[in-house]
C-alpha cells in the first residue's frame, strides 16, 4: 500500500480536468469568503455615515442647546 501511495505521489504525468475543477472550486470558495467579509466591512462603515442635513445629528457641540 505504501508503495502505491509513493508512486501516486511521485506521478507527474499531468494535471487532469478533475484537479483543475478542484482548484477552481477552492479558489471560488476563498474569493466568496473574502468577498463576503469585505462586503460586511464596507456595509458597516457606510452605516456609520450620516447622509442627513445635520438636523438630527446629535447634541450641539457648543453646549448651548
Amino acid at each position: 500500500m505504501r508503495n502505491k501511495l509513493e508512486d501516486f505521489w511521485q506521478n507527474e504525468s499531468g494535471v487532469t480536468s478533475v484537479e483543475y475543477a478542484l482548484l477552481a472550486a477552492a479558489a471560488a470558495a476563498v474569493i466568496g469568503v473574502a468577498g463576503s467579509n469585505f462586503y460586511t466591512s464596507v456595509q458597516t462603515a457606510f452605516q456609520g455615515i450620516s447622509l442627513t442635513d445635520g438636523a438630527n445629528a446629535g447634541p450641539d457641540p457648543s453646549g448651548s442647546g
